[in-house]
């Protein structure tokens, strides 16, 4: 039997050959992301699409009948996972797409946290700063962490800015503890 990494990437690389190839990449990352997002919410649907006891032309029907205005790559991926009974791994299968897409396309997601919410307008500023710096489309999200006491702190990848008074504090401390 395969290795389960070695079924992931395989099918992920797929879709990411057929699509790339047609020029579709964005559109379709976008779409297998949504797809993602609504089967995470929906796990039951993925038992009910993996189920020996259901026919398969009755599978093909739901799958039809939920993701019909998808990109059509996608709806033959989830039709032939689950002939293939692996749909239990398309949730992983398309993450792994969107990871390939998204460095190919060079997009990269980060956090950054602080103590209260940034307003729409600083979170672009900031998205606009780390692409200029990163050399990349970076996407963040505003995580609230009271732990901070004030400051904030900026992750994308291994990249990191941590200017918080936690990290301040820590600084002081090993300054302290080596003298």
């Amino acid at each position: 039997m395969q290795d389960f990494n070695e079924i992931i990437y395989n099918w992920a690389y797929a879709i990411y050959d057929l699509t790339n190839e047609n020029k579709n990449l964005a559109l379709v990352s976008n779409e297998a992301a949504e797809i993602t997002r609504l089967l995470k919410k929906n796990k039951d649907y993925l038992y009910v699409l993996n189920s020996y006891d259901i026919d398969e032309n009755e599978k093909y029907r739901l799958i039809d009948e939920a993701f019909s205005r998808y990109n059509f790559y996608l709806v033959n991926t989830l039709k032939l996972a689950a002939k293939q009974h692996v749909i239990k791994y398309i949730i992983v299968i398309l993450t792994k797409f969107v990871e390939l897409s998204n460095e190919k396309r060079n997009i990269k997601y980060g956090f950054v946290y602080t103590i209260s919410p940034l307003s729409e307008r600083e979170l672009k500023r900031l998205e606009v700063k780390l692409s200029n710096e990163l050399k990349a489309n970076i996407h963040l999200t505003n995580e609230i962490d009271p732990k901070l006491i004030a400051g904030i702190k900026i992750k994308v990848d291994d990249y990191l800015i941590d200017n918080s008074i936690v990290n301040k504090l820590n600084d002081f401390k090993k300054v302290v503890e080596n003298n």
